[in-house]
């Protein structure tokens, strides 16, 4: 495979755009249609005069070539699940990817020796995995003539998924790569990024990029990008990008990749109309609560899992405290925490962990985890694990009940306070710097009598603090602890947002990381390759 800096943007026909799906009209979009004005952050304000809905790229190339004539913004609507504000609109056409939910293909790279699925970017993780899990595939969905692929996958006696887990399984596959989005399984498998294969991206000329990983690499800190009507160079920014889990901005670093220019872009450069994404083989996990009496016995715990190779630790989660009485107040209203009453008494956290695990190995990891609970002031005896699909799923549903339970607290306090909502953190350190940071996350909330939560992917060192707010003075408060924190992480190697973006909400964030050169940096970025402003405009950063 050749490899270059420069890649030749393809024109396509478009379909016609009167036969495209579509409402128009700010009235009707506001009233029958306000689900595309806001996202999971409840960011408000938002609206649009074009709502879109193509089926194919032949619709997304109309839709864009139309816009750039008639100068109106685009903001690109995926499952809406983010919670930064980058799939609300302000005035423009927002195009969403409903209609666009279709496994497109299934092929096998040769070179990497890995299966891939080839999809539409509207398809949720939850109709992925379940297509997946199923091998519901045709003969049609072979990729490559070659070889019947498809035949080889359905009769392989192992199981295929996707592996990165962003919790929210109900959102798309293209704004999770837009996003970077993470989760739990960030620790054994990464974000988004190494994940994919290939995309094919439509650009403000209404032209298509189609990028395959690996095929195209800076060369002397530059990409070109060859459009019908100009030749552009991108300068690859010289911002250092931190060692620790960062979903904050573009990724830029030397030998990249030009996908991972556009991976974690949020939506800055074009939108996505077909990705290729790695499979990897389904193991058999053992999940597990274990309960310890002190933060510090959890986080020695943690470290111990980390370092063992030989489990190959699926994720790790951390809940504090005041996550099991959240929880202890909705067990006799959630079947799923019924079991909670049998919490040891001196439990003061717990870290949920998976693990692989055959038949013939289990009494072993057992008497491993054993040796280090025990080490760590704990003991097997303080340990559930679950063993069919019942106990899986309770486990999953105590895990999503704490920020649920989180989100109706601040919902019912909205009604006193309309302005009010809840302040979580998504940052993350370097490892060695993560006692400290949970030290000043503790102590700083608490000296200003603030009332907080804390869950999350301790396996890299990425805790979410959610302060909730009883009133409009104590959300002023918690928004300047939330700078405070941003700066420490930074400081930290870490990143002001390890794995939901910047979105509109968190733009000032941006520059305590990178500072107002490195945000330049991205903005010269955006202006060559979309001048006009078409795409996305107020995410990550305000053009000046």
């Amino acid at each position: 495979m050749m490899v270059a800096n420069l890649i030749e943007a393809k024109e396509i026909p478009g379909s016609l755009f009167e036969d495209v799906q579509q409402v128009k009209g700010s009235d009707v979009i506001s009233t029958s249609h306000s689900d595309y004005l806001i996202d999971e952050s409840k960011l408000a304000g938002g609206s649009a005069n074009w709502l879109f809905f193509p089926e194919k790229e032949a619709d997304v190339v109309s839709i864009v070539k139309k816009m750039r004539e008639e100068n109106i913004p685009i903001t690109i609507s995926g499952g809406r699940t983010g919670i930064v504000g980058s799939a609300v609109p302000f005035n423009g056409a927002v195009i969403s990817t409903d209609q666009m939910t279709e496994v497109l293909g299934l092929g096998f790279d040769e070179e990497a020796q890995k299966y891939f699925v080839r999809v539409q970017p509207g398809i949720t993780l939850e109709k992925l995995e379940d297509v997946l899990k199923h091998k519901e595939l045709t003969e049609e969905h072979n990729l490559f003539e070659d070889k019947n692929w498809v035949a080889e996958f359905k009769n392989d006696k192992d199981s295929y998924i996707f592996p990165v887990d962003p919790t929210e399984m109900t959102a798309a596959v293209g704004g999770s790569i837009a996003a970077n989005a993470s989760g739990a399984r960030s620790f054994k498998y990464g974000a988004m990024r190494p994940w994919i294969r290939q995309l094919r991206i439509v650009i403000d000329t209404g032209e298509v990029l189609d990028v395959l990983r690996g095929q195209y690499k800076e060369e002397n800190g530059k990409f070109i990008i060859k459009k019908s009507n100009q030749e552009i160079e991108i300068e690859i920014p010289t911002y250092q990008m931190p060692k620790a889990k960062n979903a904050a901005g573009l990724w830029a670093e030397k030998g990249m990749d030009l996908i991972d220019l556009f991976i974690g872009s949020e939506g800055l450069f074009g939108m996505i109309t077909e990705v290729d994404l790695w499979l990897t083989k389904r193991i058999d996990g053992l999940p597990n609560v274990m309960f310890f009496q002190s933060e510090e016995d959890s986080i020695n715990f943690v470290e111990k899992l980390r370092e063992d190779k030989e489990l190959a630790v699926e994720y790790m989660e951390f809940f504090d405290e005041n996550s099991f009485e959240l929880l202890k107040s909705k067990k006799d209203t959630n079947p799923a925490l019924a079991n909670l009453a049998t919490i040891p008494e001196d439990a003061k956290t717990a870290i949920f962990f998976e693990i692989p695990y055959t038949e013939d190995k289990l009494e072993e990891i057992i008497m491993k985890l054993d040796d280090m609970a025990m080490e760590c002031n704990s003991s097997i005896d303080s340990c559930w694990s679950a063993f069919d699909e019942v106990e899986k799923e309770n486990f999953r549903a105590m895990r999503h009940a704490v920020p649920e339970i989180v989100n109706s607290t601040i919902a019912r306090r909205k009604s006193e306070h309309p302005g009010i909502h809840k302040l979580g953190t998504d940052m993350s350190v370097e490892h060695n710097h993560f006692r400290e940071m949970m030290k000043i996350y503790h102590e700083t909330v608490k000296e200003n009598g603030l009332e907080y939560v804390m869950w999350g992917h301790i396996g890299d060192s990425h805790i979410h603090v959610n302060i909730l707010p009883r009133n409009m003075e104590e959300l002023e408060l918690g928004k300047k602890l939330y700078k405070k924190f941003a700066e420490k992480a930074v400081e930290f190697g870490g990143s002001v947002s390890a794995e939901h973006g910047i979105g509109k909400i968190k733009t000032e964030y941006l520059v305590v990381m990178y500072g107002e050169e490195g945000v330049d940096q991205m903005r010269i970025i955006k202006q060559a390759l979309d001048p006009q402003m078409l795409f996305n405009r107020g995410n990550m950063f305000v053009m000046e």
